[in-house]
């Protein structure tokens, strides 16, 4: 479970603002600020604000954090049930302390009992958890299956390496931690379209302003 990076995240909540880094298998590595990952920008705050949720709508975010999302979205639907999945037990603990009833949070998604949402987040570039191309895409479906008819998934992402999907090998590290080697997926716009559109799903994109420059959203919702 990755505790390097939710010791540098927890650490930068308690007033300590830190980095950790993260390595590429045969590339470089980069300096990552914790702050990047600590409170929604603008464009994430627009995006939460702008979904129509019914008022005891559920809402699924897969590798939330530290929940800055479902806080977000807390502040505007008060009776929303929200569900995290987060495989690290510091920033689960974090979540299930600090995001305001009702709520529940697991490590993955075999946990949840209720699989049924009116809103699927995977912000934060979080398509990178679902891991290689072929798990991509067999997790996307699964996720695209439990939403509800008028349901909607928001998917940020973005491939610096090239055309299509590519995954890479990754760890982190933060002081005297290190974290396990993990498997993290990027795509382009092309293939997050032609992968939800074959789903059924009318894809609508924006722009984000997360660090790199190369990252957009993918906001999709059942076609006509």
């Amino acid at each position: 479970m990755p505790t390097a990076f939710g010791r540098a995240m927890l650490d930068s909540i308690n007033g300590q603002p830190q980095n950790f880094r993260m390595k590429m298998r045969g590339g470089n590595s980069m300096e990552m600020n914790c702050g990047d990952f600590l409170t929604c920008r603008q464009e994430e705050r627009q995006l939460l604000e702008d979904v129509a949720l019914p008022a005891d709508g559920r809402v699924l975010d897969f590798g939330c954090g530290v929940g800055r999302h479902l806080s977000h979205i807390r502040q505007h639907h008060g009776a929303a049930h929200l569900v995290g999945i987060e495989t690290c037990d510091l920033m689960r603990d974090h979540c299930a302390r600090t995001v305001a009833a009702p709520s529940a949070f697991f490590a993955k998604w075999d946990e949840i009992p209720d699989r049924e949402f009116d809103l699927i987040l995977l912000m934060g570039h979080g398509l990178g958890v679902l891991g290689t191309e072929r798990e991509a895409i067999q997790k996307i479906g699964a996720l695209v299956g439990s939403l509800r008819p008028n349901g909607r998934i928001i998917i940020e992402s973005g491939n610096p390496f090239g055309y299509g999907y590519i995954s890479a090998e990754f760890t982190t590290s933060y002081q005297q931690w290190e974290d396990a080697p993990f498997t993290w997926g990027y795509a382009d716009q092309e293939w997050i379209q032609t992968t939800l559109e074959g789903l059924g799903y009318h894809v609508q994109f924006h722009e984000s302003q997360a660090p790199g420059g190369m990252f957009f959203f993918a906001n999709a919702q059942r076609g006509e």
